[in-house]
């Protein structure tokens, strides 16, 4: 009886740490007191407000500014990588992109998590990692990088865009286009400028202004808008003096009423009408009313809302679940590692 009351006990323990493991905990970075800090989905501080300056965390890290620099810190508040640098960015497949702090010099390298730079080589700029790539240029020419710090696609690209399942977005010489992780050619065009390709589509700007084109570089949606912004949730975010949405026929979903608006996320848009912002649903209708001065996309169930000068967070009824008292605040992002 005793060894089964144990039993018990060891479970309802192990299921209490389940319950409380950072990979099921949501936090937001935001800003009172001109300090920031760390918030739970409750509106609970987590990590008390401290820090100059924040980021979301990013595979267990989250970049944060004291006043000797940037570092990360892990779920629990502890510095993990001393604030030594000039600027710290996002952890990608397990590397950190910072810059070095020297007065003569702003190059980039990469850390892991441990705070170890991963390969000796310096960079004038670099992204993030995907698909075991990331962009990188050593002087005025963009290439891609392997997990050992050489090039692997040459540094030969006037601009150049993180993987995105598989493809990249680049400008050799008068062409732009998409290639793959080997370096050849998915698709070149001759359009004055191309944006990323998501849900299969891309913003493509001709002559007369910008429409959509497929990845054989069809025309989907004609090119005659004065902006086009890549597809999200089955929609694009294009204007013609005014905002609006099309699905990937061309149709409108509302119109073009907006005088601005954000990408679909959760099944919302952020739209701005008159100087307020509301949320429409994927129908087009008005799901939370226009009341807000700012607004944000759904992440993890939650957008941030600015009312008279605060940030709160909302859910998608439109509810305030975290009041608007904060000085700023950026999205809720998952705390696990990766």
């Amino acid at each position: 009886m005793r060894n089964k009351t144990k039993h018990i006990i060891l479970l309802l323990a192990a299921m209490l740490l389940m319950h409380f493991s950072p990979a099921q905990t949501f936090l937001a970075a935001v800003k009172a007191g001109g300090k920031w800090g760390f918030i739970d989905k409750s509106g609970q501080w987590v990590i008390e407000a401290r820090y100059e300056n924040a980021e979301s965390f990013s595979e267990g890290l989250a970049g944060v500014k004291t006043v000797s620099g940037w570092g990360y810190i892990d779920h629990t508040g502890k510095m993990v990588i001393n604030p030594i640098y000039k600027r710290a960015e996002d952890f990608s497949e397990g590397l950190g992109r910072v810059i070095i702090r020297l007065t003569d010099n702003n190059k980039w390298i990469y850390l892991d998590k441990e705070g170890k730079q991963a390969f000796p080589q310096q960079f004038e700029n670099c992204q993030n990692f995907s698909g075991g790539l990331a962009g990188a240029r050593t002087g005025k020419l963009w290439g891609y990088i392997d997990k050992t710090g050489n090039f692997v696609i040459p540094d030969r690209y006037e601009h150049a865009e993180p993987f995105f399942n598989g493809i990249a977005r680049v400008k050799l010489g008068n062409t732009y286009g998409f290639i793959d992780t080997k370096g050849n050619w998915i698709l070149e065009t001759r359009f004055e400028n191309i944006r990323d390709m998501k849900e299969g589509i891309a913003p493509a700007k001709g002559k007369l202004g910008w429409g959509y084109i497929d990845i054989k570089g069809n025309t989907i949606v004609p090119i005659d808008n004065d902006h086009a912004q890549p597809f999200s949730e089955g929609f694009g975010r294009v204007c013609k003096k005014r905002w609006g949405f099309i699905d990937k026929t061309g149709k409108p979903l509302t119109g073009f009423l907006f005088d601005n608006a954000r990408d679909f996320s959760g099944g919302y848009a952020a739209v701005e009408m008159k100087g307020e912002w509301g949320y429409i649903d994927t129908g087009g209708i008005v799901r939370i009313p226009y009341q807000y001065e700012l607004a944000t996309g759904f992440s993890q169930g939650l957008a941030a809302v600015r009312l008279r000068g605060s940030w709160g967070y909302l859910n998608p009824d439109g509810v305030l679940v975290i009041a608007p008292i904060f000085e700023d605040a950026l999205l809720f992002s998952e705390i696990s590692e990766q």
